[in-house]
């Protein structure tokens, strides 16, 4: 009966301590005026500050980035108002807002790189940013571009509002709709970068470490021709041009 006993104690401390380092292993406690401002709150009027316009002739700037610079002076507000229309979105969460420096961090290579950056919020808060760059010869008859996004706290939110948050990206960025090619590559690379956040909270490395938890971020670069982006700018001005502010999308919002 005693050797019983010794052995229920044993388990209980054995329980115990597995418990102690799951506790110890969650992420810290977020406050709740995070977390409403995250869920619960409206999402942010975007209050924009452009970069200053390059100058031709300097250091990493051609004529691709010239044109680059002023086919995307909208892209914010056209993203912006693709994901407030209601028939889309319902008045969806995320925003974009633009970002005054120009010279990017994500996509930069050795020698300046240009393009433009803008902050992805989530209602009221700020969960990571956007580069966008204009790619080799790029021009209004070939406006292909890349774009790297990166967004923190992603466990916080259900999967498919990343993805739809994606995917909206990559439609106005490439040639996103069935039966094309950018369609197939595009939703796989968002897939394989969602289960890159779900397998860095389970890994276990050779030397038997763990990963530090954490809510996730995942980064994601997508490829194509903005050709959407474009259309949909002229809409939008000729829409501002006509009632002096966007509406909602309605016809314009579909392909």
């Amino acid at each position: 009966m005693f050797e019983f006993l010794i052995i229920i104690v044993i388990l209980n401390i054995a329980a115990t301590i597995a418990l102690w380092r799951r506790a110890a292993r969650r992420p810290e406690k977020l406050k709740k005026k995070f977390l409403n401002l995250l869920w619960r709150s409206k999402p942010i009027t975007p209050k924009h500050q452009p970069p200053p316009l390059l100058k031709k002739g300097a250091w990493g700037v051609g004529n691709e980035q010239l044109q680059f610079f002023s086919d995307f002076e909208d892209f914010a507000n056209i993203v912006n108002w693709w994901l407030a229309d209601p028939h889309v979105h319902q008045n969806g969460p995320w925003r974009l807002q633009e970002l005054p420096k120009s010279e990017l961090l994500a996509l930069g290579l050795d020698s300046p790189t240009y393009g433009r950056r803008y902050a992805v919020f989530h209602n009221q808060v700020r969960l990571g940013e956007i580069e966008v760059k204009p790619d080799w010869k790029y021009s209004i008859q070939n406006p292909r571009v890349t774009v790297h996004v990166e967004l923190d706290w992603v466990r916080l939110l259900a999967a498919g509002t990343i993805r739809g948050f994606l995917t909206d990206i990559a439609l106005h960025i490439s040639e996103y709709h069935p039966g094309t090619l950018e369609y197939l590559q595009t939703n796989q690379q968002i897939d394989l970068a969602t289960m890159d956040v779900l397998w860095e909270t389970q890994e276990i490395s050779e030397f038997g470490l763990e990963n530090e938890p954490g809510y996730g971020r995942i980064e994601v670069q997508l490829n194509g021709l903005a050709s959407f982006y474009l259309d949909r700018r002229q809409a939008f001005r000729n829409q501002v041009a006509k009632t002096g502010g966007p509406e909602s999308g309605g016809d314009n919002a579909k392909r």
